[in-house]
């Protein structure tokens, strides 16, 4: 009897260890195709109820979970007209310069700021979106989101040349479709929030606030969006954008608008056809480069797309002065005021539809350009 129990418990120890194993094993193996973290599993976070407290991460984000998952504390279900994007926006202010460009290396060190940025990724499990919120407050969440999402992206694969050589990259990883946001109780991917949110929002100007980490973009904005704000700055970035040569050219003698890919690639978001397309985007154009938009005469060409990192030398970002409230804050966007130019914009690229008239990537001679004014904030009062 003594040896017949002897071996049930031989037995069921045996097993218990088992499970343990199998658990710390499947806790180290992590995800490389998919989920929020492409490469390690680490801890879920404790989403940041104020502004003004530091969340410190438990592991380094180089290094696989091994401990105890952490208690989490219940977070209240929020609109998005409720969410707070100033963490977001004070982490723009810090490490993107006034060309878009972002200094990955110094962000990447910063074990503080990186938490603040993850944090801010994950606190959006807490919206609902079934809950009633103006669209203006929906629309800056998901470029917000996009934006931070694509950051985050790329600060855990960096070093890195370009977004592009994880699209796939050697292990099949696609940063686009595999790297996924959770929101509410779904997960959404760049591509989903792209194709299947922003674009079917129906307004054009997305295309010039969501950033792919290239600098072919849009420049990223050293400021988050802001349902207050969204319209103008919408359209402050997508006239900063046909202010950049780089990315816009013309010519009046010759006739020629030189345009980016992104015209062509999303070509039926602007209009029907060329002309449509033109008459809708010489708003947004410097006078004279308006005017031959207008007039449906132009011969279109498309500039070359360069898929490089939007890197910024190390150190080199001037912090933009910081506006944000001392102590702590609710989730609440606090109402934006005199928001300025801003910058932003891009991602995968998908096959066209419509496509617009095709031409040679030529760049005519360029036109004269205003000066682009500094940023400033967009957001005044805090």
């Amino acid at each position: 009897m003594k040896s017949y129990l002897k071996n049930i418990v031989v037995t069921a120890t045996a097993s218990l260890c088992l499970l343990v194993l199998t658990q710390v094993s499947t806790a180290q193996s992590g995800s490389t195709n998919s989920g929020f973290q492409p490469q390690q599993t680490i801890p879920s976070q404790v989403v940041q109820e104020s502004y003004g407290q530091t969340f410190q991460p438990q592991q380094s984000y180089a290094q696989p979970y091994q401990a105890q998952q952490p208690q989490l504390r219940q977070v209240t279900r929020v609109g998005f007209d409720q969410y707070d994007h100033r963490g977001f926006d004070s982490l723009l202010q810090k490490y993107v310069d006034q060309r878009g460009n972002v200094d990955y290396v110094t962000w990447q060190s910063n074990a503080q700021d990186r938490s603040i940025l993850l944090n801010y990724l994950l606190g959006m499990k807490s919206v609902d979106t079934s809950l009633q919120s103006s669209r203006q407050s929906e629309m800056a969440f998901w470029i917000n989101a996009y934006n931070a999402l694509t950051l985050e992206g790329i600060l855990q694969l960096y070093p890195t040349k370009s977004i592009k050589d994880h699209a796939p990259d050697a292990s099949g990883y696609n940063i686009w479709d595999d790297f996924k946001l959770p929101v509410g109780g779904q997960e959404y991917s760049l591509n989903d929030i792209e194709h299947k949110v922003l674009r079917k929002m129906g307004d054009a100007r997305i295309h010039f606030a969501i950033v792919c980490a290239s600098k072919g973009c849009p420049q990223l904005a050293q400021r988050a969006y802001f349902a207050e704000s969204l319209d103008q700055q919408l359209s402050n970035s997508t006239r900063l954008f046909f202010q950049t040569p780089e990315k816009f050219s013309y010519d009046l003698q010759r006739g020629q608008l030189g345009l980016s890919p992104i015209i062509q690639w999303f070509g039926e978001d602007f209009g029907r056809t060329d002309g449509e397309r033109l008459q809708y985007l010489s708003q947004f154009m410097p006078a004279g480069a308006a005017q031959l938009a207008a007039s449906g005469s132009a011969t279109i060409t498309y500039l070359d797309y360069d898929w490089g990192l939007n890197l910024a030398p190390a150190g080199s970002v001037v912090p933009v002065q910081s506006l944000r409230p001392q102590g702590s804050a609710t989730r609440q966007v606090v109402p934006a005021q005199n928001p300025v130019q801003q910058g932003s914009a891009t991602r995968q690229v998908l096959p066209a539809q419509n496509p617009v008239q095709q031409g040679s990537a030529t760049r005519g001679q360029v036109g004269t350009y205003p000066p682009i004014q500094p940023q400033r904030s967009c957001t005044q009062g805090w």
